[in-house]
């Protein structure tokens, strides 16, 4: 038993038993090509591969499941139905809490009424096709939740049975998936949450002036500046940290992506608006921000809360998550660094926040030339004072 190159691919040598008792060799492309990292990575697998025989269950398709012995190896194909197929994949899964919850919600309410009771291999392209359409004209999801939510999940699931080889062709291979619709941004002017602030100071409604304040400063989401709490505001080191967020369920969990785990900076006028709602809250509970109740904010509380100071204001109505939006273009617009900006809204890279609100760039950066000629015309007003003094 060894690892081998042949043709600048790496290729492992062993004997195994086959089902029916027989003996062979088994010479098995890694498909890495012949690199020192790759040759580490081989030897491991060879080394698990060594184990597995030692021990006696030898799983051949777990390590080749389209390698040169694999029709040897195939099991029957047991024609399961998805309901039992999806327990045992998303159990399989290692997911976090909030993202587990969401594709068996998906799994509940849209997947298993229609394609619980089918046999896996009965899944075509055009029953999800014919499911997809469902979802639009029935349902009236938008493209992204359908995507996301439903399809991404449902496609995952067939993938990893065609895998297993328990179905013998992948039924989403031609789909695509539906275009979106731009990201709902509508964000406060930078007047318009003047007079928000200006609004709810005048009538004396100071938690929620600090709530808007704090979060018009933090970009944080919804779910994220429902479950802060004071052990995640650092005074000393003058940071925020995101580490929880509170689900429309009401449960708490991990924020929605890893990148989201963050430290937000604040500035002195928030840690001092922070001071001011530490009076008020810290001593009654663990959360920053409270209900007049001394309950934690729920999703739907947060929206009739929302819609009721945007009508003293004598605002439009936008959902309580444009208050992240309008952190972002505004302080785009006052033309902070957007790696900062990427950063404290806990993005993947400065691509993600760019691509979001790339439609609030243009009117920062100028992108019609303008900004060249104003240097132009400066440079041009320097050089004719310098003639004229050198002139003298």
């Amino acid at each position: 038993m060894a690892v081998r190159t042949r043709g600048k691919i790496i290729y492992i040598d062993f004997y195994c038993f086959l089902p029916d008792g027989r003996k062979m060799r088994c010479v098995e492309s890694t498909g890495l090509s012949d690199t020192q990292r790759n040759m580490k990575i081989a030897e491991d697998k060879n080394k698990a591969i060594q184990y597995e025989l030692k021990h006696g269950h030898f799983d051949y398709l777990h390590f080749f499941p389209q390698g040169s012995k694999a029709r040897f190896f195939k099991r029957p194909v047991r024609d399961v139905v998805f309901s039992a197929w999806w327990d045992q994949w998303i159990s399989e899964k290692s997911l976090r809490l909030n993202t587990e919850k969401g594709m068996n919600s998906a799994y509940e309410k849209y997947i298993g009424p229609y394609f619980g009771h089918y046999p896996i291999s009965k899944i075509s392209e055009h029953e999800l096709l014919v499911f997809r359409k469902l979802l639009q004209e029935r349902h009236n999801l938008k493209a992204s939740s359908i995507n996301h939510k439903i399809m991404k999940p449902l496609c995952s699931a067939l993938l990893k049975a065609h895998t297993r080889q328990l179905i013998d062709n992948y039924p989403c291979s031609g789909i695509k998936r539906l275009e979106e619709d731009l990201v709902d941004i509508d964000p406060f002017t930078p007047e318009e949450l003047t007079h928000l602030l200006q609004v709810l100071k005048e009538k004396k409604r100071f938690d929620d002036y600090d709530l808007i304040y704090v979060w018009s400063r933090t970009g944080l989401r919804p779910g994220e500046i429902y479950a802060l709490k004071w052990s995640h505001i650092d005074y000393y080191n003058k940071k925020l940290m995101v580490r929880e967020t509170r689900l429309p369920n009401g449960s708490e969990g991990p924020p929605k992506t890893p990148h989201s785990v963050r430290d937000v900076d604040l500035r002195p006028p928030v840690i001092e608006v922070l001071r001011r709602q530490e009076a008020r809250t810290g001593l009654v509970d663990r959360y920053v921000f409270m209900t007049h109740a001394s309950k934690p904010f729920s999703d739907a509380f947060m929206r009739k809360r929302f819609r009721h100071i945007l009508r003293l204001a004598g605002l439009k109505y936008r959902p309580p998550k444009q208050m992240r939006h309008t952190f972002a273009t505004l302080h785009i617009a006052a033309k902070e660094n957007i790696s900062w900006v990427s950063r404290m809204l806990g993005h993947a890279s400065v691509e993600t926040t760019l691509k979001r609100y790339n439609r609030f760039v243009p009117n920062l950066t100028h992108d019609d030339g303008s900004l060249f000629e104003k240097l132009m015309d400066e440079l041009g007003e320097k050089g004719n004072n310098q003639v004229t003094i050198s002139g003298k």
